[in-house]
């Protein structure tokens, strides 16, 4: 069933559904016995990429360039360490292939705020470039400070340009904060400390809703609130508390499944903004669009594809954030979720959401795959055979089936950005 997107609807992944996750042949990736690709530069990590596209999320091809970008750090750093120092650089490539590190995307004496630059989207409009991204930490802020972790979402804007040497931006804006956790539809870090989890409100994805026309923000949030109901331990069916916005209560995650007493704690959630009339740099927050209360802490990097009227959902997740009595279960991989529109009744693919996963023998080989139109995959490698790898994975294609089954069909040679 469809909801109004500034409705209140929340739909939910429910412990019931992560618990028929299972690993098989058309959603595993094989092990890699060495490195698959050629790392992109030498000079840093990479991890964390995605494709500069349009309003429809389709790849950009700018006067004959693809260009991606990444989160990035230097590969001085332990591998582990980067995400504290993390800079948004970009790649080139003319044949979507090859890609040519160009550096970091914001000039070196950009007024950014926050210590660090997370994921996010970059949408190209007429010559001008939005860089969506999260700003982490507030400025003076050290590791002993709650403001060392804040996470805000943020947007700055340039012209972009090309020429023989490549693709170059200027005129660049101010950076702006368009969106910050608000304690009733989202949770804010400080209602977070409650419990032992990672918090999240970062990963803007912003596009151009085929069905109404109007440009909205998906992002990674948590349900707000120190904690949330998870229902019983013994099957017994209680109704459960939704929360200050409307989540179906008939999906809150009652189930016979134990329940640990750490579930509470375990509240990720996909949250929706919109845009305010035709602008690209301010929005406002509506209710989340699904939340996985007591079964996942953390929906990452969310993002969407629309094929044959339907809307397809995408995250990410950790095997460790799932909920402890789900642990076993979880893996580390893409999830995905199909419905009729960006708030409704969404169905897990394959019955658990699980799309793609890591081998068995490493759940750690790869990360942070994005689902770009006609089911191309791109994602990070992390680990291969116990070495950080830190660059591009070749890229996977994925086919779907019956609009709720998913297969895992080839993997390129290279990291191929169509």
């Amino acid at each position: 069933m469809s909801y109004p997107a500034w409705g209140d609807y929340t739909d939910a992944w429910t412990r019931d559904d992560a618990a028929k996750i299972e690993l098989k042949e058309d959603n595993t990736l094989p092990l890699l016995e060495e490195m698959p690709v050629d790392i992109v530069t030498d000079e840093v990590w990479i991890w964390d990429t995605w494709p500069m596209t349009n309003l429809d999320s389709r790849t950009v091809n700018y006067k004959g360039y693809k260009v991606i970008f990444s989160l990035t750090a230097d590969r001085d750093l332990d591998f582990p360490q980067r995400h504290w120092t993390a800079e948004i650089g970009y790649s080139i490539s003319r044949d979507g292939k090859s890609w040519d590190y160009q550096g970091d995307v914001f000039p070196e004496d950009v007024d950014t705020p926050g210590l660090r630059e997370w994921a996010g989207s970059t949408i190209l409009v007429g010559n001008k470039v939005y860089f969506y991204y999260t700003a982490s930490g507030s400025e003076g802020a050290g590791p002993n400070d709650a403001e060392y972790f804040t996470q805000k979402l943020v947007v700055a804007s340039a012209t972009i340009s090309a020429d023989s040497n490549g693709i170059s931006f200027s005129d660049w804006s101010e950076h702006e904060i368009i969106a910050e956790a608000d304690g009733e539809m989202y949770q804010t870090l400080e209602q977070s400390k409650a419990g032992p989890i990672i918090y999240g409100f970062r990963d803007p994805w912003v596009f151009k809703n085929p069905q109404d026309g109007q440009v909205y923000m998906l992002f990674e949030g948590n349900s707000p609130g120190e904690e949330v109901a998870c229902g019983t331990t013994d099957g017994v069916t209680n109704p459960v508390n939704p929360g200050p916005y409307g989540a179906n209560p008939a999906a809150a995650n009652d189930s016979s499944l134990p329940v640990s007493p750490q579930a509470k704690y375990y509240n990720g959630n996909i949250g929706l903004a919109v845009a305010n009339e035709d602008s690209m740099t301010e929005f406002e927050l509506l209710p989340p669009i699904l939340h996985a209360n007591c079964t996942n802490q953390q929906l990452e990097r969310p993002h969407a594809t629309f094929s044959g009227g339907l809307v397809y959902l995408w995250t990410i997740s950790h095997k460790f954030t799932f909920s402890p009595a789900l642990q076993d279960a979880g893996v580390d991989g893409l999830y995905g979720f199909v419905g009729p529109s960006i708030r409704s009744d969404y169905i897990p693919l394959n019955g658990s959401g699980l799309v793609l996963a890591n081998p068995p023998e490493n759940n750690e080989q790869a990360y942070s795959w994005y689902m770009m139109p006609g089911g191309f995959v791109e994602a990070f490698l992390d680990n291969v055979q116990g070495e950080f790898a830190g660059t591009l994975t070749p890229t996977v294609k994925m086919v779907t089936k019956q609009q709720t089954k998913t297969t895992f069909v080839h993997t390129f040679d290279d990291a191929f950005i169509p």
